[in-house]
């Protein structure tokens, strides 16, 4: 993928598979020497590193698997045109980017080019399906679906919420494609050069691309690190969330991010969290897919244990109780199901 990749195979080499079970500092150093991927890792604090990767990877494209109960921290190991998706499946984890800090979760997918990284910093109990592209993979696949031999990469968003149907095929798909890879081994899928095409198509048609906007400069002046702390919140409000650990992943103080809350939302944090999980209950008790499943089943998936509760706060925001809300969705559907007249 550059010239000092292919002079030192401890930087970058193709690899037909590579299995890492890292448990030591001394397996992490020799992993970080010999292991020939492009980036290098090592743990937070005095802490004993617990690492498994598994993976493969050619002059295109790498794809891996990664889980670290331990956590980590990890930064690129050369500067090259690359380009990074990640399908988070546990924890969350955090780029330290020249353009800001971008978090990583279930609930958001992460693109990220090396140019510009910092460092990485992955939570303990991190787990992740990630794929390495070349930017000029993704180029030719763009040219290819839009039939414009000269066009230009659109600038995608370096984080997506993975909630619509085309996010949730692409991460099924490299997933998939991963688990393939892992199996059979790169040079022993004759599939794998139409896979890595697919799934650069899939990328390019689910991913968002930045407005010009955004591009030219967000009008969002609000601090980073309470547009980190919001993402946070948002990647994470099916779980136990506390302000200590909201303020301890923007970087800041609890005093700060109350007070950023305050003027910048308008809420207190833990306000905030409420209204986005009732926000989210309620999209789930309209759609059609989830008309079957106990109102008191909705609540718990957002942190509503007690249904008292969770009704007096529902009213409060929508006006009426949640069974209301599903009875109206069901007779919509009811509509819906309904044949047209002739």
């Amino acid at each position: 993928m550059t010239t000092q990749a292919h002079r030192d195979e401890s930087v970058w080499r193709p690899q037909s598979g590579f299995l890492a079970q890292i448990g030591s500092r001394k397996q992490l150093q020799s992993f970080n020497d010999t292991g020939g991927i492009a980036v290098s890792f090592d743990v937070v604090r005095a802490i004993p590193p617990e690492i498994h990767i598994s993976g493969c990877q050619d002059d295109r494209l790498a794809l891996w698997h990664t889980h670290a109960p331990s956590g980590f921290v990890s930064q690129p190991k050369f500067n090259a045109d690359l380009v990074t998706v990640r399908i988070v499946t546990g924890g969350h984890i955090l780029y330290r980017h020249r353009a800001g800090d971008f978090l990583g979760a279930p609930s958001f997918a992460t693109l990220i080019g090396f140019d510009g990284i910092r460092q990485m910093e992955a939570a303990p109990g991190f787990s992740a399906v990630s794929a390495t592209i070349l930017v000029a993979t993704l180029l030719r696949a763009q040219r290819a679906l839009i039939g414009d031999e000269t066009a230009a990469l659109p600038m995608l968003e370096p984080v997506a919420e993975v909630e619509s149907l085309s996010m949730k095929a692409l991460s099924c798909t490299v997933m998939q494609i991963q688990r393939r890879m892992h199996a059979a081994g790169r040079h022993g899928d004759l599939l794998f050069p139409l896979l890595e095409e697919i799934m650069c198509y899939q990328l390019l048609s689910a991913w968002p691309a930045r407005s010009p906007r955004e591009v030219a400069g967000p009008a969002d002046l609000s601090p980073r690190y309470l547009r980190l702390a919001l993402s946070y919140v948002e990647a994470n409000l099916t779980t136990p969330l506390t302000l200590a650990e909201i303020a301890a992943v923007a970087g800041v103080s609890v005093r700060t991010i109350q007070l950023a809350f305050h003027k910048e939302v308008g809420q207190s944090p833990t306000q905030f969290i409420i209204g986005r999980r009732l926000e989210r209950a309620h999209r789930d008790l309209i759609e059609t897919r989830s008309l079957d499943v106990p109102i008191a089943e909705l609540a718990r998936r957002w942190g509503f244990v007690h249904a008292s509760d969770f009704g007096q706060r529902y009213r409060r925001q929508f006006g009426c109780t949640p069974t209301e809300t599903r009875r109206q969705a069901r007779q919509t559907a009811g509509r819906r199901d309904q044949p047209a007249a002739e």
